[in-house]
């Protein structure tokens, strides 16, 4: 559903056609028509077009009723129906997320806070809302203007690991170099973002929101969200919770790792560029989890365990064979 629509189709702002497409989504699923009801009475309170952070408010709420009602909590008859129909009526909810998302994130380039880390530096960072976060190599994380008041949206280029506060009526919001939009209320997880590059979310405790091409993925502890840019294509993996946590405990964990994944790791870990000659390939994979103490030091461990060899060419080159 264009959600533009919808809030036009309410004011009574759309053609004969578009009246027919809302009336078609509004059959597909009872959830459809119990959340336009609530966003019909809400405008007819305000007796005013239907803003859009209005239809953010709903979602929220309903939102907070679907997840987080605990059980002894007494539920009314419209909150027992959304829990009778469960994931659909959150993936529809989502979906206004998803609009209301992008809709916001076109904010101006001005008085942002811009947190960096250096090539080779990883670094903490405390949010003004308490939430951390934990920046990898040559990574930059915009904190917009008024987060934690009026919003909570960060922008990243590199890879960042998030521990968020819980803010069920304040979302918080992750842009990606590639314009793709992690939403959390409060959860913790990691995110891999690189102009051109496949982006990549890991999640280690929570849910997230997923936000691509208009369509929101829910991701939950123990799974990843990969996006290809080239070849467009997305999907969720199974990964390990504290993998994707390696940024905020300092560990790198290997899961019957090839050579080529522990070339992977290291990369992404230390930023550096490394080489896999074939010679390597006999080299067996490797399960364990190393702390991290310095490259040398992780690559000496590696050697002792799997029978690798290496050599560093440069500051910027590792060669394994």
């Amino acid at each position: 559903m264009n959600w533009e629509l919808l809030t036009r189709y309410i004011a009574q702002q759309t053609t004969p056609e578009q009246n027919a497409d809302v009336e078609n989504w509004l059959n597909e699923k009872p959830a459809n028509k119990f959340l336009l009801k609530q966003l019909q009475s809400k405008h007819q309170q305000l007796n005013q077009p239907l803003k859009e952070e209005v239809v953010h408010q709903e979602w929220v709420k309903l939102l907070d009723k679907i997840i987080e009602a605990p059980a002894t909590q007494a539920i009314n008859k419209s909150v027992k129906m959304f829990w009778g129909l469960g994931i659909a009526a959150t993936l529809l909810l989502a979906s206004l997320l998803t609009w209301i998302s992008l809709k916001s994130s076109s904010y101006t380039q001005q008085n942002y806070t811009v947190l960096k880390t250096a090539v080779r530096q990883r670094r903490e960072f405390k949010l003004p809302d308490g939430s951390i976060a934990y920046l990898g190599p040559n990574s930059q994380l915009k904190v917009s203007p008024g987060f934690g008041t009026s919003n909570r949206a960060v922008y990243l280029n590199g890879e960042a690991f998030f521990d968020v506060q819980h803010r069920t009526r304040q979302p918080f919001t992750v842009t990606t170099a590639n314009r793709m939009v992690v939403n959390v209320l409060g959860t913790s997880f990691n995110v891999y973002s690189s102009k051109g590059k496949a982006e990549e979310v890991k999640v280690s405790t929570g849910l997230v929101g997923v936000i691509l091409n208009g369509q929101t993925h829910f991701v939950k502890a123990g799974e990843g969200f990969t996006y290809g840019i080239a070849a467009k294509k997305a999907g969720k993996t199974i990964v390990d919770v504290r993998e994707a946590a390696a940024l905020q405990n300092g560990i790198l964990y290997f899961n019957n790792s090839s050579v080529s994944d522990i070339a992977g790791k290291i990369e992404r870990y230390y930023n550096v560029n490394v080489e896999v000659l074939t010679s390597a390939n006999s080299c067996p994979r490797f399960s364990g989890q190393m702390k991290d103490t310095g490259i040398h030091n992780l690559l000496d461990d590696l050697a002792f365990a799997t029978g690798l060899h290496y050599r560093i060419k440069n500051e910027n080159r590792i060669i394994l064979y």
